[in-house]
């Protein structure tokens, strides 16, 4: 019962403060920033982004109770960020990992109206929306490859979830590649990283997050940097090589903790 009053407390906390002070920010001062200097609109999203991150991560550690630990880190360039996905805590979590220009994270429609500050701050940050269908319709396409190309020129980073979903049980599921094998071939020269983290799968929902957030004990590690093969016809090998590395590596994670990240047959690493 303790546990569940600090979570929904911290919850609580939360909301209001994303409603009552980061709604108006972004209405009457971040939106307008953004449409007067339309040139700077990316490093603008990029430090409203990070301070939501750093926002939605201090209440869960200081409120919440939440304990996380953070082996490696990210060059402060655009990067290719590929990352598991347990929570909802994992966006957060990922944003504030990147130090180079501002993230394009491709991103369910259903987040990107609707849901108070956080579509908003989606649209502002020109993430693209996806139905997650059999079959993307020819506008997320072209969002897609817009990214892409971003990331490409070094303008921007990418951070993305292969899985598509979150897993019920933490595990790993296989790769969505419809989306990598795009960015694979729109930004092969960016150094590829993978982050992976355990501890979240019991916080899945946003209701997990009220009723269970304290006391939680999160590791995330950085693996990489790996090399994207300029090759189309080696990319789906090395997309399953990061795959295997990932699951190796939670599965190393769960069993014993952080050591050295296990070698990938397929994937490249730079340098």
């Amino acid at each position: 019962m303790r546990r569940a009053t600090q979570s929904l407390l911290c919850a609580v906390i939360y909301s209001i403060l994303l409603v009552a002070v980061m709604g108006p920010i972004q209405w009457l001062v971040v939106q307008p920033l953004c449409a007067l200097r339309p040139t700077r609109r990316a490093r603008i999203a990029r430090r409203w982004l990070r301070l939501n991150a750093h926002l939605v991560l201090g209440s869960a550690r200081l409120l919440g109770g939440l304990k996380l630990r953070i082996r490696g880190s990210l060059p402060a360039t655009s990067c290719v960020v590929l990352m598991n996905h347990q929570s909802l805590l994992d966006i957060p979590i990922g944003v504030s990992l990147i130090r180079g220009p501002c993230p394009v994270i491709p991103t369910r429609d259903r987040y990107t109206r609707g849901v108070p500050v956080i579509s908003g701050m989606a649209r502002l940050s020109g993430f693209p929306s996806l139905k997650q269908q059999e079959r993307a319709t020819r506008a997320e396409h072209q969002a897609m490859v817009r990214s892409a190309e971003a990331v490409g020129r070094g303008d921007r980073s990418l951070l993305i979830f292969p899985e598509g979903h979150r897993s019920r049980d933490g595990e790993i599921l296989p790769f969505m590649t419809s989306g990598l094998r795009l960015m694979f071939r729109h930004a092969s020269q960016r150094p590829l990283y993978l982050v992976v983290a355990e501890g979240m799968w019991r916080l899945r929902s946003l209701s997990d997050i009220v009723l269970r957030l304290a006391g939680s004990q999160v590791l995330v590690e950085v693996l990489g940097p790996y090399q994207i093969p300029a090759d189309p016809g080696e990319q789906p090998a090395f997309a399953q090589s990061l795959h295997d590395v990932m699951v190796a590596t939670l599965e190393r994670m769960r069993a014993s903790g952080p050591a050295t990240a296990p070698d990938a047959s397929a994937a490249r690493l730079a340098g």
